[in-house]
C-alpha cells in the first residue's frame, strides 16, 4: 500500500501525530504547518485512534539466560578481589538488567555495583571506556572503579548512585514533574553531540570498528535480511510483507538524516535512565553503555518513545525542547525517520536463537503499532 508522505498529510489536514502513539492530529486548518520545534503550541483537535496492545513494563523482554544461571561463587570472588571482606558487606540484587546482573555491594559507609557481565571481556571493556570518556562531560554517568574477570566472567565495579530508573518512577508516582522530560531530553542531546570520523560499533579504547559506512543503509540490510530469514512462528508472512513495503517507501526519511556519525546509545529508555528520589526529581545518570556505537542517534529517540504510552501527555514537547536546548541537530520529521529506525530493533530481537517468548511478543505488538501509524 502506498501512503502519503507526511508533509502530504499535513496538507491534506491529516497528519498522524508525532507527540503522542495514542492519537491522530487534527489540524482545523488546510495549511502545511512546521513539525519542528513548537508545533504542539498550535490549536490541536486530538482524536482517539487504535492503540498499540498494552504489555507492562516489567513484562516486556526476557530477561537472559546467564544472570539466572550465575554460580554464587563468582560473585563472592569478585568481591574478595576487590578487597571486601565478605564477612563485612551485605549484597542485594539490583532489578533491571536484561543481558547483565548487577549486585549493591554495601561494606560500612560504602556502597558499590558489581555488574557481571553475560558477554565477554570485549563488551566490557567497550563499557568501562565509554564510561571514562564521558566522566568529564555533561552527560551524567557513573564512574568504573574496576574491571577484572573472575571464573572467565568480566565484573566490573561502579560507582553506585542512589536512585530509581525513570521505569519504576512512572510505574509507582501518580504525579511526574514534565521536568524530568527536559533534563532526559537534554542529557540525549549531550550525547549526540559527541562527532566520531568514521562509523561502526564502538570497541575498547573508543576505536571504532568502521562495520559500516552509513548506519541508516546497515539498519535498512540487516532488516531486509532478518525478514528473508525469520521463521512464520516468529513472524507471519502477511506482516513480512507489509514491513517490506513501509521500508521500500518510506526508508527515504530516514536517509536524509544521513550522513551521521554521532555517540549512539542504543538502548536509551527508562530502564537504564536513573533519578533521584523524591518530588524533584533530577536524571541521576545514563546506564548501561555495552551497546553503544558511531551512527544515527535518532534510533534512540525510536527507543525511548517505543511505548510512549506510559508517558504524561507533554512528555514529547518537554523532551525535544531539552533536546533542542543543547543540540540544534534534530532534524523536522525527526518522529518518523526514529520509528523506522527502531524496527531494525525489533528484528534483533525477532531473529534470537534463544526461545525469549516476552521478547517476541513485545516487537511483534511494536511493528504492528508501527505499521498502522504509517498505514499500512
Amino acid at each position: 500500500k502506498k501512503s502519503l508522505s507526511q508533509r502530504e498529510r499535513v496538507a491534506e489536514g491529516r497528519v498522524r501525530g508525532t507527540a503522542s502513539n495514542d492519537f491522530y492530529v487534527r489540524y482545523p486548518s488546510p495549511n502545511p504547518l512546521p513539525l519542528g520545534e513548537g508545533f504542539l503550541d498550535n490549536p490541536l483537535q486530538l482524536q482517539p485512534r487504535a492503540k498499540m496492545d498494552r504489555i507492562p513494563p516489567k513484562e516486556r523482554f526476557t530477561r537472559h539466560a546467564k544472570i539466572s544461571e550465575l554460580p554464587p561463587a563468582v560473585l563472592i570472588e569478585a568481591i574478595d578481589r576487590f578487597g571486601i571482606s565478605q564477612n563485612d558487606c551485605h549484597v542485594l540484587p539490583l532489578a533491571g538488567g536484561f543481558m547483565n546482573a548487577n549486585f549493591l555491594v554495601a561494606s560500612g559507609d560504602n556502597k558499590f555495583v558489581f555488574r557481571v557481565y553475560s558477554t565477554d571481556r570485549v563488551t566490557a571493556e567497550r563499557e568501562r571506556d565509554v564510561l571514562q570518556f564521558l566522566s568529564s562531560c555533561p552527560v551524567n554517568v557513573p564512574q568504573t572503579l574496576a574491571l577484572f574477570e573472575t571464573q572467565g566472567r568480566p565484573v566490573a565495579v561502579l560507582e553506585y548512585i542512589d536512585g530509581t530508573t525513570l521505569e519504576d518512577k512512572l510505574l509507582t508516582d501518580t504525579f511526574m514533574d514534565l521536568r524530568i522530560f527536559e533534563e532526559t531530553g537534554r542529557q540525549l542531546g549531550h550525547i549526540h553531540t559527541f562527532q566520531f570520523n568514521e562509523t561502526g560499533f564502538i570497541g575498547p579504547k573508543m576505536i571504532i570498528g568502521k562495520e559500516y559506512d552509513n548506519f541508516g543503509h546497515f539498519i535498512l540490510q540487516f532488516i531486509e535480511k532478518t525478514l528473508s530469514e525469520l521463521q512464520e512462528e516468529r513472524l507471519n508472512r502477511e506482516t513480512k510483507e507489509r514491513m517490506r513495503s513501509l521500508v521500500q517507501d518510506r526508508w527515504h526519511l530516514v536517509l536524509e538524516t544521513e550522513p551521521r556519525r554521532q555517540l549512539v546509545h542504543t538502548d536509551f529508555n527508562p530502564k537504564n535512565i536513573l533519578v533521584s528520589n523524591g518530588p524533584n526529581a533530577r536524571v541521576s545518570a545514563i546506564l548501561d553503555w555495552e551497546f553503544c556505537v558511531s551512527g544515527n542517534g535518532l534510533v534512540d529517540l525510536g527507543n525511548f518513545f517505543r511505548f510512549a504510552y506510559d508517558y504524561p501527555a507533554e512528555a514529547h514537547k518537554h523532551f525535544e525542547k531539552g533536546y533542542r536546548s543543547v543540540n540544534s541537530q534534530l532534524p523536522l520529521e525527526w518522529a518518523d525517520a526514529a520509528r523506522l529506525l527502531d524496527l531494525g530493533n525489533m528484528c534483533s530481537f525477532l531473529e534470537r536463537r534463544e526461545d525469549y517468548q516476552e521478547s517476541f511478543r513485545t516487537a511483534r505488538a511494536v511493528i504492528h503499532s508501527t505499521l498502522d501509524h504509517f498505514g499500512y
